[in-house]
């Protein structure tokens, strides 16, 4: 991880169920709004921003903005990236591309965790995942696969599965259901600021991982 970052980063998540903002000074977390719900990330969006910067900040202070770059809702990705190159193009500022599953994972990783599948739902019992070992430590990309998730769920029966969807209860206490948060993708940004700075730039697009879907059915 590297130390070097800007004083005010501004995250926003909204690839799941979940929209999220959160503000992050220095390395400290200093806020946090959510919304759990559907098809409200285009109408609140902005409003979660001007919530969490007020009454300390002002969005002229934000010096990046880390965003939720995928996999995940294709609608919800979208919102997110547009809100963040709208708010960033004035004033020129870097949009940092964290990827949705580490973010997952950082917002698990408050406590210890084991052998672990994070998973975020595709449609149907259709997931891309990413599989972590116990006391692994945390990195900013990992290897993402895609697949439904009882075959996720057969080929690794000792690990944890937490993700977006709790699939009707099928996999019982064995599944954990979390979502990405603003926060978290904030603070990443802050932590992997040099690795995803050259990754900023005007042309830059959601990470969808549509190209798992396309070998997953040129397979059958």
């Amino acid at each position: 991880m590297n130390s070097i970052s800007p004083k005010l980063i501004l995250g926003i998540e909204t690839a799941t169920l979940n929209c999220s903002v959160g503000l992050v000074h220095g390395t400290q977390i200093i806020g946090q709004k959510n919304i759990l719900n559907r098809a409200v990330h285009s109408e609140k969006l902005i409003d979660l921003v001007d919530e969490v910067l007020k009454p300390d900040f002002t969005f002229a202070e934000v010096n990046a903005i880390a965003v939720s770059i995928g996999p995940g809702s294709y609608t919800g990705l979208r919102i997110g990236l547009a809100t963040a190159k709208g708010l960033a193009f004035y004033r020129q500022l870097p949009i940092l591309p964290v990827p949705t599953l580490t973010a997952l994972e950082a917002t698990v990783r408050r406590e210890e965790i084991g052998d672990t599948i994070f998973f975020i739902k595709s449609h149907r019992d259709l997931v891309y995942y990413t599989v972590v070992k116990k006391n692994e430590p945390l990195i900013l990309k990992r290897e993402i696969a895609y697949a439904p998730i009882g075959t996720v769920a057969s080929l690794y029966p000792q690990h944890l599965l937490i993700g977006d969807n709790a699939f009707d209860g099928q996999f019982g206490e064995r599944l954990m259901v979390c979502f990405p948060r603003g926060e978290i993708v904030a603070r990443l940004g802050v932590d992997y600021f040099e690795d995803l700075l050259p990754l900023s730039r005007k042309a830059i697009e959601p990470d969808y991982h549509s190209n798992l879907e396309v070998q997953k059915w040129l397979l059958k």
